[in-house]
């Protein structure tokens, strides 16, 4: 009886023994800790520091590369993807209008600031610089579309406050995103252009900075982050997790964004 009793023990042993073994996590054994893949939506002037954020949590999990993918676009159209189905799990906006959109149907949870930037005038690299006073001198001023571009319509907003909206309408050129309006400048498409600051230092000696506006000539640009809650799922809320970490700050102050507090 008491050998029966030894090895039902030892039985046991073996066993717990064998579930610890299989509860280390994936960065010990080297395998991937998920089989998920999720999309995240992101505004176009996140691409650099967003791409290094997700391919660092890819390499400290073992994922593969397709099981984090990032579409970056203007958030007025990332907004309509999302509001059409479009299979996002996490979604970061240029502006607190898109994100707002969402809550207000319900489609996005867990919203919470994310990061900060600012606005600039950018002409291109080597030209003569241009003033904000000096902008209805310019032939080509190049701007994101207000209807879809955070950038455009903080853009329009700074041309509103001056009182030349109105009289810049044949010199402005529109752009499909932020990255699209820093391209054109780079490439002496247009005269002048507002851009993220963020968008001016990626661009490095592409561009030169030419003026910075005034806070108080648009609104804050405030990125606020969500999980959208049709396609959430464990790597979401993970991935949503790891970007809102201080390590995950670092890289993005390293790009030219201010933190956010995560309140």
């Amino acid at each position: 009886m008491k050998r029966y009793v030894f090895l039902i023990l030892g039985i046991l042993i073996i066993v717990l023994a064998l579930v610890g073994c299989g509860s280390n996590t994936s960065k010990e054994s080297g395998k991937p800790s998920t089989s998920e893949k999720i999309t995240i939506s992101a505004a176009a002037s996140l691409k650099e520091a967003l791409t290094e954020l997700a391919d660092a949590y890819k390499k400290e999990h073992h994922l593969q590369d397709d099981q984090i993918a990032i579409n970056f676009a203007g958030s007025g159209t990332l907004r309509q993807q999302i509001e059409q189905g479009a299979p996002a799990a996490v979604f970061i906006s240029a502006d607190q209008k898109n994100m707002k959109l969402l809550q207000d149907k319900e489609l996005v949870t867990e919203v919470k600031p994310f990061v900060t930037n600012s606005l600039v005038l950018v002409v291109p690299k080597g030209k003569d610089k241009v003033s904000l006073d000096q902008l209805s001198s310019v032939n080509r001023l190049v701007l994101g579309e207000p209807a879809t571009v955070p950038a455009g319509n903080y853009g329009k907003q700074v041309l509103t406050k001056m009182g030349i909206w109105d009289s810049m309408q044949d010199k402005i050129v529109y752009a499909k995103d932020a990255k699209a309006v820093t391209a054109a400048i780079s490439q002496g498409a247009g005269d002048a252009g507002f851009i993220y600051k963020t968008d001016a230092i990626a661009a490095g000696d592409a561009v030169q900075i030419a003026a910075e506006t005034p806070a108080d000539s648009h609104d804050p640009v405030m990125y606020p982050i969500g999980i959208v809650k049709k396609y959430d799922s464990q790597l979401a809320k993970d991935f949503y997790k790891f970007l809102t970490t201080p390590e995950a700050q670092k890289v993005l102050e390293k790009y030219g964004f201010t933190g956010a507090q995560f309140l």
